[in-house]
């Protein structure tokens, strides 16, 4: 452990799996406090039983994202326990695949803005004015590299994505000045659960890995480390980038 978050209080959501999961655990191994945020809460709860820490150190909470009240209460109840809050990562997030524009159901378009979006513009509209009031903050919003070229087999996802990429580089435009850093990252094929369940078979998995310049699709813990880096102050001067993180599979197509 080299302490890059050492008495840090971070919020991450979607810390029950996948990409969360593993900032949670590099955010606790580099000093940091955390708060496994996530809709499912045996989820939250195992991720926290991971760090092996104490209640001191890190709370499971369940949270909708797309609750105002509930996400007012998570931020109101971080600062309460941990006295302060310094780091936000947004990771809740949900994929449905859809079939062509015209076809698209109502109802999934409106899932997923409700949590892509809303919940990410509802997680920093109340954690920035925590941050404000310490004097400083970083928050790490976790777009998709469907945002930046689109995918075909999903609409809203794509979207969704494109919004959280916009979104950040408007608030760092807006907070930047007053000591809040924003950034986001757009992770390219990453082995997680939500990947494997949107592949559909275990064939089409392979054939990803297959088919991405260093032969494999990313792992949690390799996009774990930018977002810790851009959490830590050894990224004090980084505000307003959307990283893309891909293993070259974006080089490769330009």
């Amino acid at each position: 452990m080299s302490g890059m978050l050492e008495n840090k209080v971070a919020i991450v959501t979607g810390g029950g799996s996948g990409i969360g999961r593993a900032t949670c655990l590099r955010f606790f191994q580099e000093g940091a406090k955390v708060v496994v945020a996530d809709r499912n809460m045996a989820g939250a709860e195992e991720t926290c039983q991971l760090m092996e820490g104490t209640d001191r150190d890190c709370t499971a909470r369940s949270v909708d994202v797309s609750k105002t009240i509930q996400i007012e209460k998570l931020v109101s109840d971080t600062v309460a326990k941990f006295g302060k809050l310094d780091v936000l990562v947004n990771g809740a997030a949900i994929l449905i695949r859809t079939p062509s524009l015209a076809e698209v159901d109502e109802l999934d378009w409106d899932l997923t803005m409700d949590t892509n979006i809303k919940g990410l513009f509802l997680c920093c509209k109340y954690a920035i004015p925590a941050m404000l009031a310490s004097g400083s903050g970083s928050i790490v919003n976790i777009a998709s590299m469907s945002g930046v070229r689109g995918a075909a087999y999903s609409v809203p996802y794509a979207v969704s994505k494109a919004g959280v990429i916009h979104l950040s580089k408007v608030a760092s435009a807006q907070y930047a000045s007053k000591g809040i850093r924003v950034n986001s990252i757009s992770p390219g094929g990453v082995d997680t659960p939500q990947m494997r369940g949107s592949t559909a078979s275990a064939e089409v998995f392979q054939a990803r890995n297959e088919g991405q310049p260093m032969g494999r699709v990313g792992t949690p813990d390799e996009i774990a480390n930018l977002i810790t880096w851009l959490s830590s102050d050894q990224a004090s001067y980084v505000s307003g980038i959307n990283y893309i993180i891909d293993g070259g599979a974006w080089a490769a197509v330009e």
